[in-house]
């Protein structure tokens, strides 16, 4: 007889050790080739996500309920301040209002005593540009409004930022708009700081508009702004042109010279507004009345 532990129970342990590892080895290889034929194992994966999923679902909840009132209450913080905000602004543009009306009794009654004529009335005429002329010697665009919207030849275009160019031609339904930068462009303006008087030249380029019959003598310094005179009647006075880049005074040569930037966006804004400056009408005198700014100063909750 073999006693335990002898050659005959090792060798029928290593066997069945083998067997089993056959087995197993034998059943992967049937289990992989039914899975790549049927799919099984994605199908299994897939049942099992329809399973779990309400739990996750379920697990996830509470998280995104919690989110979503955070995020509200967040909203709501965020709102309240800009509400506050706002209505300090509110309060700021209703006093600079009230200081405007009242500099504007006095120049009305300065207008009267001086027997000067009364400045005309803006209206504002919103465009859009329709077409830009690839030109690059003409520095000109097509808007979307023309004759029978009211514009005319002559009147002034701006942007939000200053003063992007004149109407040039009229047609019905639209209107060539020569731009500031526009080599044959001259435009009337003066240094807003001084009061200086002189005329703005097109440069060709869409970044830069240039000043060249300077006195050598001129009170004149970088980053001075230059607004229209009034000169000419097409502009008003007073609208954003432009604002000095550098002032050159070469020995030898006769005016001084200087390069400006334009405040307009000439090469980005595609909204602009034509103004239409019309004959100011005699105002009656009405102190009694409450004006625009003192109604919108009652709006204003403390």
């Amino acid at each position: 007889m073999n006693a335990p532990g002898g050659p005959f129970n090792f060798s029928a342990e290593l066997a069945g050790r083998t067997s089993r590892l056959m087995i197993y080895a034998l059943l992967a290889i049937i289990l992989m080739t039914l899975d790549y034929r049927g799919r099984w194992v994605e199908q299994m994966r897939h049942q099992a996500g329809l399973v779990v999923e309400p739990a996750v679902l379920l697990i996830e909840s509470p998280f995104r309920l919690a989110n979503s009132i955070w995020s509200a209450l967040r909203g709501r913080q965020q709102l309240l301040r800009e509400i506050g905000e706002l209505r300090g602004l509110l309060a700021e543009s209703s006093a600079r209002l009230l200081l405007l009306e009242e500099l504007r009794r006095e120049n009305l009654e300065l207008r009267q005593l001086l027997s000067a004529s009364k400045q005309p009335q803006v209206a504002f005429y919103p465009a859009e540009i329709r077409q830009v002329d690839l030109n690059p010697f003409s520095h000109r665009v097509l808007i979307n409004r023309g004759r029978r919207d009211g514009v005319e030849s002559g009147q002034a275009v701006i942007d939000a930022y200053g003063v992007v160019g004149q109407v040039d031609e009229v047609f019905l339904h639209s209107a060539r708009v020569v731009l500031l930068t526009d080599p044959d462009h001259a435009l009337p303006v003066a240094v807003e700081r001084t009061g200086v008087r002189t005329i703005a030249y097109g440069s060709g380029l869409n970044t830069e508009l240039r000043l060249n019959d300077l006195p050598m003598n001129v009170d004149l310094e970088a980053s001075d702004r230059l607004v229209t005179s009034g000169l000419g009647g097409a502009f008003p006075a007073g609208l954003p042109v432009a604002e000095v880049i550098d002032v050159s005074r070469k020995v030898g040569e006769a005016f001084a010279r200087a390069r400006l930037r334009p405040l307009g966006r000439l090469d980005r804004s595609r909204h602009l507004l034509v103004l239409e400056a019309t004959a100011a009408e005699d105002e009656p005198a009405q102190e009694d009345d409450a004006t625009p700014s003192e109604e919108a100063s009652r709006e204003v909750q403390p």
